[in-house]
């Protein structure tokens, strides 16, 4: 099904033919969409000048003059939407606006820190405070929210206006990369925009910094992916193109101010979010312009890839070595230390043992000829799992080679193949599902809400697993993926990666897929969660932390979910 805005029933297009095609209507613009198109503007224009008449009573000035430049960028989107509009493209104009307003939120819960504690909001494009005084919101922080408010409105009228009609094909290569994009584009809103020994520009990640900002930030973080991959899932060509362009311009203006900062003041330096926000937003551009380009069925038709059940072997055997060589890592000393000290690898290698042992049966069983094709979406977020397990054990092992000359072991090498043979088996289910959804008819599927609602309760409670410790001990800093970023935090990530992708991939996949997708992301939150029991006894003084209560809940929400979405099955056939 296709994306494509109401018209008027005494239209040109209402009267075409049942057989012609469906093309792109070249009539004047909705006045639906005109109208969010004009409220854009009006939102975009107040989020830009709310700063320039004083965010705060008594008013505090910005660092360096930077209303131009939030100007621009707020109308970025408005204006490419009008553009589109003007060309006869009223789809496109319309998924454009969908970008913004899925932000709104998050940019409107992150400025509600300056009506609170303005001085902790580090935004100096914004605001630079150098007092402690209490500050009271004044007018222009009341045009900055009413702004965003407005923008989140128009896209809301502007998607309102458009109906499913026509035949398209969703295709699953675009859908998976801006997936990607976005989880970057989400990892990057958490990380601290910058870093700053100037105590009125605290540079904190979103976990450390105050509640509205940790709001915002979540917020942001949960809308990159979702928005991405919902617009880029469209069968509509203008509409996957405008929507995510409409993402890409919208995580550009909230990355961008703080590298500007970064080159005016001398007070702040660089940090890493900023930039890996400006590579998922160049990925989303791009994205979106090839969007826009029919697909050449010729050419589809000459490439002839590998037979399915062979990848499936491929994938199976792959992950069965990488099962077993995971199980020997997890026997088998990481490190010889010098006498005297002890082996720092121990408790962490031992989550080795239950990833191999859950990567290993998903391979065996992929040999199966009867459980392949259930076990593929299985394997394809499960292999995660081994490089979770592999990163805590590496990091000690790198720690102890550098700090203590100690020589690494087996076990530190056949750690590190089984990643390799995991990533291995993982592309080549990957590239089965492609094979095999070549040969399904995708044009009628749809997104299925009994499964979406439960899904994004999985995804916020699985980003909360792996973003927060599940093991805490008086004088312990656990690494993780916003905080004490490290080896181990690198495995954090492939692993919330893939449960995000799950998650937003299951409303729209088969049920029988669905229901293997989301048991594998189930599968992979449980082995984070054996951290607890398989590592405790190492810290004196240990106790179960928010990750692991949030990770037993996902896990018990990624299991319901996925017999509700087997259940839809029947209901469907």
């Amino acid at each position: 099904m296709t994306a494509r805005y109401d018209l008027p029933s005494g239209s040109s297009a209402s009267a075409a033919p049942a057989g012609a095609a469906d093309p792109q209507p070249a009539l004047g613009t909705p006045g639906r969409l005109r109208t969010a198109i004009a409220l854009a503007f009006l939102g975009a224009a107040l989020t830009g000048l709310g700063p320039l008449i004083g965010l705060t009573s008594p008013p505090v000035a910005a660092a360096y003059p930077a209303w131009p430049l939030l100007l621009v960028l707020a109308l970025l989107a408005p204006a490419l939407a009008a553009a589109f509009a003007r060309t006869g493209t009223p789809v496109a104009a319309a998924a454009v606006l969908v970008g913004p307003a899925a932000f709104a939120p998050g940019r409107l819960a992150q400025d509600v820190q300056f009506a609170t504690e303005a001085g902790m909001a580090a935004r100096p494009e914004l605001l630079r405070a150098t007092s402690l005084l209490n500050f009271e919101p004044a007018i222009g922080w009341w045009l900055l929210a009413a702004g965003h408010v407005i923008v989140l409105v128009a896209g809301v009228l502007a998607a309102w206006g458009t109906r499913e009609s026509g035949a398209g094909t969703q295709r699953q290569g675009l859908l998976t990369t801006a997936l990607c994009a976005g989880v970057l584009g989400a990892v990057a809103v958490l990380m601290a925009p910058f870093s700053s020994d100037d105590p009125y520009l605290p540079a904190e990640t979103a976990l450390d910094g105050p509640l509205p900002v940790l709001i915002g930030s979540a917020l942001l973080a949960v809308a990159v992916p979702c928005a991405a991959g919902l617009l880029a899932g469209s069968t509509d060509l203008d509409f996957a193109r405008g929507g995510l362009l409409g993402v890409a311009v919208s995580l550009f203006a909230a990355v961008l101010p703080p590298l500007v900062s970064v080159l005016v003041l001398d007070e702040v330096t660089f940090a890493w979010g900023p930039l890996l926000g400006l590579v998922a937003t160049a990925a989303l551009l791009l994205l979106g312009l090839r969007a826009g380009r029919g697909e050449n069925s010729e050419d589809v038709d000459d490439l002839r890839l590998p037979a399915l059940t062979r990848l499936l072997a491929l994938a199976g055997v792959f992950a069965l070595l990488a099962g077993a060589v995971a199980v020997l890592a997890a026997l088998t000393p990481h490190v010889s230390m010098p006498y005297g000290l002890r082996d720092p690898s121990e408790y962490p290698a031992r989550l080795l043992l239950p990833a191999g042992i859950l990567l290993g049966l998903a391979g065996a069983g992929m040999l199966l000829p009867k459980f392949a094709l259930l076990l593929r979406p299985v394997l394809t977020v499960l292999w995660a799992a081994v490089p979770l397990a592999a990163a805590g054990s590496l990091d000690a092992v790198f720690t102890a080679v550098q700090a203590a000359g100690a020589a690494a072991g087996l076990g530190a090498w056949a750690a590190g193949a089984s990643v390799l043979f995991a990533a291995v088996a993982a592309v080549l289910a990957a590239i089965a599902g492609a094979v095999e959804r070549d040969d399904v008819d995708l044009t009628e599927m749809a997104m299925r809400r009994s499964v979406l609602a439960p899904s994004l309760v999985a995804l916020v409670l699985g980003a909360g697993a792996f973003s927060l410790p599940v093991l805490t001990a008086p004088g312990y800093s656990a690494p993780g993926v916003f905080t004490d970023f490290g080896t181990t935090s690198w495995g954090l990530v492939l692993a919330l990666a893939a449960v995000v992708g799950a998650t937003a991939l299951a409303p729209m996949c088969r049920p029988g897929q669905a229901a293997a997708l989301l048991c594998g992301a189930a599968l992979l939150v449980a082995v984070r969660v054996l951290e607890h029991p398989l590592t405790a006894e190492r810290l004196p003084g240990s106790a179960p932390g928010l990750g692991l209560w949030l990770g037993l809940g996902c896990v018990v929400v990624l299991l319901g979910t996925a017999f509700a979405a087997r259940a839809t099955a029947g209901r469907t056939a």
